[in-house]
């Protein structure tokens, strides 16, 4: 199938966090700029069941490849933490079955669809021409994002629980002293000048710190890792490769892009002791992980990307 490739895409307005937002109409513009792209009807939570089929008779008649954003990390719950009423959920399944290609930043591994691409978020800040070096930094670790207090002591179940952040920043605070962990309880929901201060200290913060923490949120894979990687700071996260769909998952396994905790094993203070221990192993996952987010998130190669993709089908 080869022609002008069509895309189904979600509508923005679904995003939660203004700046991931952003991301995606950044990288869902750059598809549409592209002459041999047209962007099809975009499900919103408020469409009707006459909507959903109106939209999906569009791609049904259609002679060429047809593509859905979908990022969302489930098949089977995707309205999980985005206000989705059920039975848009199930019409949302039904529509993305309909494309001939599946593309997202959080694929689930299996149960899909057959046709999937792996586009991992595009960074919400500027990307540093060289990653810049670590050994003066003002802070060990940092975060900024929404957390609860975790309420246990153990391992959670799912860590896309927001008590779980919390019960990561506590194991960081214990373990290191509190003037190396800057940790923001940032909701990004404020005034347009307020949020530019808000993202001028974000950019600050990352570019003195030596490691960036990203844990799952809405979804495992977030714009904290993509930030990291733009800035040059080392990610600290957990192996997403074995729980969504990722470029180059064998780099993941081998721990070349980030430092991986394991949370069945509840290490990730053992995880940067030992990384802060070896200034050389920290400057080298910061390098990797800036040039596969080169090479990965960049809204405008992963365009290209997608159209090579959907017109080899």
């Amino acid at each position: 199938m080869r022609g002008r490739l069509r895309v189904l895409a979600l509508e923005a307005d679904q995003f939660p966090n203004w700046w991931t937002k952003s991301a995606v109409t950044s990288a869902m513009s750059m598809v549409a700029s592209r002459p041999d792209v047209v962007v099809l009807p975009m499900p919103q939570c408020t469409w009707t069941r006459r909507d959903f089929e109106a939209a999906a008779r569009v791609a049904d008649a259609s002679r060429r490849p047809t593509v859905v954003y979908y990022p969302f990390d489930s098949w089977d719950d995707p309205a999980r933490g985005w206000q989705g009423p059920l039975h848009w959920r199930d019409r949302l399944r039904r529509y993305v079955a309909r494309a001939d290609l599946v593309a997202g930043p959080q694929l689930p591994l299996e149960g899909g669809p057959r046709r999937t691409l792996a586009l991992p978020y595009p960074p919400l800040v500027r990307r540093r021409s060289e990653p810049a070096a670590t050994a003066a930094t003002t802070w060990d670790v940092h975060f900024a994002g929404a957390y609860r207090d975790p309420g246990w002591a153990g391992s959670p179940v799912d860590t896309r629980d927001r008590r779980y952040r919390g019960h990561l920043v506590r194991r960081l605070r214990e373990a290191l002293p509190a003037e190396r962990v800057v940790v923001r309880q940032a909701q990004y929901w404020a005034e347009p000048e307020v949020r530019r201060q808000l993202r001028r200290r974000y950019v600050h913060e990352l570019d003195h710190s030596r490691i960036v923490l990203a844990p799952a949120g809405y979804g495992y894979l977030t714009f904290r890792h993509a930030d990291g990687w733009a800035r040059g700071r080392a990610v600290l996260s957990e192996a997403l490769h074995r729980l969504v769909q990722v470029p180059e998952p064998e780099r993941w396994e081998r721990g070349e892009l980030c430092l991986l905790y394991d949370p069945a094993g509840d290490d990730v203070a053992d995880v940067v002791g030992a990384a802060l221990a070896r200034p050389d192993r920290l400057a080298a996952v910061a390098r990797a992980g800036w040039e596969y987010g080169r090479c990965w998130t960049d809204p405008g190669a992963q365009a290209t990307q997608l159209a090579a993709t959907a017109a080899a089908l």
